[in-house]
């Protein structure tokens, strides 16, 4: 008897009535006056989020784990203030495709999610060679879940798993043989590479965006080992650590064209005068051109401060410089030593040469800027410890209560029902209100104000 816990969801569609655009009267011999367009609303810049867009996070123990998944939401946090952007992890450790099935309806579809990630695979292959079998099964939930998810109107991004790191499972087993107990992974990276070309080319077929997780992950480890041997991103060789999620995190965000420089901006002389590098960006500028400056960058995002959580990860992928770049230039200054000061706050000395192309900042402890975005990350940070985390693990044990009752009858079905409507339900609900608590929070702290800059002699 299938227990599996599945209710088909019916969408109702509004009708969108878009009006014509109206003109002004316009007097005789006068050209008709256009109304103003309204302003184009704000959107992410490769995804193409928008304002009050749900973001869901599906997988197995790699999701569960919750840091991947919080390196994505800081970028989004501190990126992009204007718009609010809902999260989710819907991950459990030990999850295959069925799995997924079996929850979708209380942890996916109640959401109502506009865009989904899943990061599914790694167990699926059962920690063996390549079996058809095996894999017909992964496949099979793979497009249940795919339809599902189709069918509530939710952008699908398909990522491949992750790496398997045989040399990292080798050194963790002759140490303790146990860790080995019901995995023979005889060729298993392997096994996932499959999986994950099985993944791409149905995202393409089915017009999915795709992530490469496998590549740089294994890409990383290989150039490392040329002077490291011993070094892995994966040390029990299924999991990655923090810094081998934020390599996840930056795939992810990279892949999908997110990715880029906060700004470079500042002023240089022309004609004897400061003037605006941007003049969309800077503002209210004095100074006495070639000796020192005075101006307000109106600053439209926050830097992705994740170097101290994951430093060798960030190094690894440069994150901050390719992913987050936040700099200050002033083009035409005398020669010599300048103070940068943003906010009352001095940040680094610089000559004119550095200025000259850019001083960068996004990663320096000083700015104000980072410090604001640390603010941000500590926020999220306790929002996952407190909240999501706790109920990743209700969900892995609401998972451990349906698979109790199968081949048990109707009465272990209807027990798990009670259980699941007195108990799990009413500490979902308060987990998921704690883990929207935090996020407004968020949002109440991570609104960009503009920088008052200063470039003058050093002190």
């Amino acid at each position: 008897m299938n227990h599996r816990i599945l209710r088909h969801t019916t969408l109702l569609l509004a009708a969108l009535a878009i009006p014509a655009m109206s003109f002004a009267e316009a007097p005789k011999k006068k050209a008709p006056t256009k109304k103003p367009a309204a302003p184009a609303a704000v959107q992410t810049k490769g995804l193409g989020l928008k304002d009050g867009d749900r973001f869901l996070f599906i997988g197995d123990s790699i999701t569960h784990q919750s840091l991947y998944t919080q390196f994505v939401e800081d970028f989004f946090y501190t990126r992009y203030p204007h718009i609010r952007l809902h999260f989710r992890n819907a991950g459990v450790s030990g999850d295959r495709a069925a799995d997924a099935l079996d929850r979708f309806e209380p942890d996916i579809a109640a959401f109502k999610p506009t865009v989904a990630t899943i990061l599914l695979g790694m167990n699926d292959g059962t920690y063996k060679d390549f079996d058809a079998e095996t894999f017909a099964t992964y496949e099979q939930g793979m497009t249940e879940l795919l339809d599902q998810l189709d069918a509530i109107h939710c952008r699908v991004v398909l990522m491949s798993p992750t790496m398997f790191d045989h040399q990292a499972f080798e050194q963790m087993v002759a140490k303790d043989p146990a860790r080995a107990r019901g995995k023979v992974p005889t060729n298993y990276n392997a096994v996932l590479a499959y999986y994950g070309k099985w993944a791409q080319e149905v995202a393409r077929k089915r017009g999915y965006l795709f992530v490469d997780l496998f590549g740089p992950l294994n890409t990383l480890t290989q150039q490392q080992r040329k002077t490291d041997p011993d070094f892995t991103l994966i040390e029990d060789a299924i999991h990655p650590g923090t810094d081998g999620q934020l390599v996840m995190a930056y795939s992810l965000l990279q892949q999908v064209g997110e990715t880029g420089a906060i700004f470079s901006t500042g002023v240089r002389v022309k004609d004897g005068e400061w003037t605006p590098t941007s003049a969309a960006l800077v503002s209210n500028i004095s100074g006495a051109a070639g000796r020192n400056a005075s101006y307000t960058v109106n600053a439209r995002a926050l830097p992705w401060t994740i170097f101290e959580a994951a430093p060798i990860g960030a190094r690894l992928t440069r994150a901050g410089h390719t992913g987050s770049q936040e700099s200050h230039v002033a083009v035409g200054l005398d020669a010599g030593k300048y103070d940068l000061v943003i906010n009352g706050q001095t940040v680094g000395t610089y000559d004119e040469k550095q200025l000259g192309v850019h001083a960068e900042i996004e990663a320096d402890k000083d700015s104000p800027t980072y410090q604001q975005a640390m603010k941000i990350i500590a926020l999220n940070k306790q929002r996952n410890d407190e909240a999501v985390h706790p109920l990743r693990d209700l969900y892995s044990k609401r998972k451990g209560q349906l698979r109790a009752t199968r081949g048990k009858g109707d009465a272990a079905l209807a027990a798990f029902k009670t259980w699941e409507e007195t108990e799990f339900t009413p500490k979902a609900t308060e987990l998921e209100k704690k883990a929207a608590d935090f996020e407004a929070e968020i949002y109440k702290i991570n609104q960009v104000q503009p920088l008052k800059v200063e470039i003058k002699p050093a002190s």
